[in-house]
C-alpha cells in the first residue's frame, strides 16, 4: 500500500502540472475563502448601517455555502476528473497486470481526497474568522462529512462518465441537488429538515450549523458518516467491479 501511495502520488502531481483545468480546480477553493474573508464583513456592516438588516445570524449559512459545501464540489470534481483521466489514458487497465489491486487504488483515491478535503475545510473555516476556537472540533466534524461527500462526487463522476466531458455533465446535473438543496433546511424545523437527509451533502452543512449554535454535534456526525459511507461503499463497489 505504501508503494502504491508513492507511485500514485507522483502520477497525481504530474497530472496536475500538465492539465490547466486541474490546476484551476486546485486553487478555486482558495478563491472561495478570499471572497468570503474580504467581502462578508463589509457587507454585513453596510447592510446594518444602511438598512438595519442584521446579516450576522446568517453567517453560519453563508460560510457553509462557501467553505463547507463549495470545496466539496470543487475538490470532488477534481478527483473525479483525475479518475476519468486515468481511465482515458488506460491507467486503470494497466493496473490489471500490476500487483496493485483495483480496490487498493480506489482506497488510495478515496482516502487521499478525504484527508485533503477535511484539512482544507477545517483550515479554511479557521482562517475565515467566522468560527470561534471553541467550535474547532465541530468544524472538523463538518469537514469530515464534507470530505466523504467529496469522495461520493468523485466516484460518481468516474462511474457515470466515460470521459471528462461526460464527467463534467454529471457534476452539472447533480450540482443543484447536492449543493443547493441542502441549504433549504436552514429555514425549516429540524423535523422537516431531516427529509433532506437522503442527500449526502446535507449532513456536512447541518453539522456546521449545529456547531455554530453550540449544540450537540455527534448525532449529526454519525448520521453523516452512515449516509455518506453507504453511498460511497456502493459507488466504490460499482467502480471496482466495472474496472477490474
Amino acid at each position: 500500500m505504501a508503494h502504491a501511495v508513492r507511485a500514485f502520488g507522483r502520477n497525481d502531481l504530474i497530472g496536475l502540472r500538465r492539465d490547466s483545468m486541474l490546476r484551476f480546480l486546485v486553487v478555486a477553493p482558495f478563491f472561495y475563502l478570499a471572497v468570503l474573508r474580504f467581502t462578508l464583513p463589509p457587507l454585513t456592516a453596510m447592510l446594518d448601517e444602511r438598512y438595519g438588516f442584521a446579516l450576522t445570524p446568517y453567517h453560519p449559512l453563508i460560510v457553509s455555502m462557501f467553505l463547507v459545501l463549495g470545496p466539496v464540489g470543487v475538490l470532488g470534481a477534481l478527483a473525479g476528473l483525475m479518475l476519468l483521466e486515468e481511465k482515458d489514458s488506460r491507467t486503470l487497465q494497466a493496473l490489471r497486470v500490476t500487483p496493485v489491486a483495483m480496490p487498493v487504488f480506489a482506497l488510495y483515491r478515496v482516502a487521499t481526497l478525504v484527508a485533503v478535503t477535511t484539512v482544507f475545510v477545517t483550515v479554511a473555516v479557521v482562517l475565515s474568522g467566522f468560527m470561534p476556537a471553541a467550535g474547532l472540533p465541530g468544524t472538523a466534524a463538518a469537514a469530515l462529512c464534507a470530505a466523504l461527500t467529496a469522495a461520493v462526487v468523485a466516484v460518481l463522476m468516474a462511474l457515470a462518465g466515460r470521459n471528462k466531458v461526460e464527467g463534467l455533465a454529471v457534476i452539472r446535473a447533480v450540482g443543484t441537488l447536492l449543493f443547493a438543496l441542502p441549504i433549504l433546511p436552514w429555514f425549516l424545523p429540524d423535523a422537516w429538515g431531516l427529509a433532506f437527509g437522503v442527500l449526502p451533502s446535507y449532513w456536512a452543512a447541518k453539522v456546521f450549523w449545529v456547531t455554530a449554535q453550540g449544540g450537540a454535534v455527534w448525532p449529526w456526525l454519525l448520521g453523516g458518516i452512515v449516509v455518506n459511507g453507504a453511498y460511497l461503499g456502493l459507488l466504490v463497489w460499482g467502480f471496482t467491479r466495472r474496472n477490474r
